[in-house]
């Protein structure tokens, strides 16, 4: 799971679902008169968002924030899923061009420049993008701090292998998902760089990376080949790029009878709350990911007003909206509302409002 007070999941490689266009949810208004963007007579600014379609309640959370917005604003809308298929993605940014949508919000299921079909018809439409997590060229980027995400997580982790094992373990496992580039190499490497620098004698050949693919089902096996491949450790830390990763190998741990010794700490937040939160999961750093949406207003409004700013180079991971990473501890967590509850609250809130104001116990 990068935030995004200024305002970050997923780009996670997943098995391709099936191609055809599933809307989510779609919703024509009709606009406000006075303090709306036209009179009711004009035609509305129209905002579409393809949302990632990987089954996660965060996911359908950004489409229904964004439809919020939108009847907040006056403005129609229309959101539908990507079903976790860079086909499925360009399929429906077919229909947004066709749909006359004014600017386009996307959370894509696939690595950086994996949908160069997408950036090309929105760009031949002059429709504007923006991308959620993971940058595309000619697309605004909003996301989290994913170095300073990573670093705060792994040195919170860090406090609790020095304070437990007086940081002598035998074993991190370092749970990536390579595909989503610059994403990952921040936030996992950045989670080894906060263990380091709390353990900074911990030696380059008790760190072994995998491949989790942000997602529980691919991190599973993989951790299960890691700890095959060292019989012998019993003091094992995991970190990832997001709570999948690590819950996926921890339960590896669980399933093999060797999890008596391993402690976790995720990214993203997204399985830090509710009644089954791993016990070997210490902690997370939440990023709010249902909430994204709600940072792209002021750019939504500058573009609805005709006076969109020029896209940054998003090369190095430099978002245009940067969201604050929140870290947390598991006992933290506990007093943090679950999805539902936060969602709630959010679409309750005023505009603009920030799911990091609302709810982090660390500001």
């Amino acid at each position: 799971m990068r935030h995004m007070s200024k305002l970050t999941t997923r780009w996670v490689r997943g098995t391709v679902a099936a191609a055809a266009i599933v809307p989510l949810l779609a919703l024509a208004l009709v606009p406000m008169t006075g303090g709306g963007v036209a009179a009711a007579s004009a035609k509305p600014f129209k905002v579409c968002m393809g949302t990632g379609g990987q089954g996660l309640d965060w996911q359908t959370g950004q489409g229904q924030v964004l439809q919020a917005i939108a009847h907040k604003e006056g403005w129609s809308s229309v959101v539908l899923s990507n079903n976790n298929s860079a086909s499925t993605t360009v399929s429906n940014v077919q229909v947004f061009i066709q749909d006359g949508c004014n600017a386009v919000v996307e959370f894509n299921p696939s690595a950086p420049g994996d949908v160069p079909a997408m950036s090309a018809k929105l760009g031949a439409a002059k429709i504007p993008v923006i991308t959620f997590d993971v940058g595309e060229p000619g697309a605004y980027f909003v996301g989290i701090d994913n170095l300073k995400a990573g670093i705060a997580g792994g040195q919170m982790l860090g406090k609790i292998i020095k304070s437990k094992w007086g940081c002598n373990l035998d074993l991190i496992i370092a749970s990536h998902a390579h595909g989503a580039g610059t994403v990952d190499t921040q936030r996992t490497g950045g989670m080894i760089t906060g263990v380091l620098r709390e353990c900074p004698n911990i030696p380059q050949s008790k760190i072994v990376n995998d491949e989790g693919s942000g997602q529980v089902s691919v991190a599973l096996p993989a951790g299960r080949n890691v700890l095959a491949a060292h019989p012998t450790a019993k003091r094992i830390a995991v970190v990832g790029i997001n709570d999948s990763t690590v819950t996926g190998t921890i339960e590896a741990a669980e399933q093999l009878g060797r999890a008596s010794g391993i402690i976790g700490w995720g990214q993203d937040g997204s399985l830090i709350t509710g009644a089954n939160v791993d016990p070997h999961l210490l902690g997370s750093v939440f990023y709010f990911l249902e909430g994204y949406a709600e940072a792209t207003l002021p750019l939504l409004k500058e573009i609805a007003a005709g006076h969109a700013p020029p896209v940054q180079d998003n090369t190095h991971n430099n978002p245009e909206v940067l969201l604050q990473p929140c870290p947390v501890t598991a006992a933290q967590a506990r007093h943090v509302p679950g999805y539902s509850a936060r969602l709630h609250k959010l679409l309750q809130s005023p505009p603009g409002t920030t799911e990091y104001a609302l709810f982090c116990p660390n500001k």
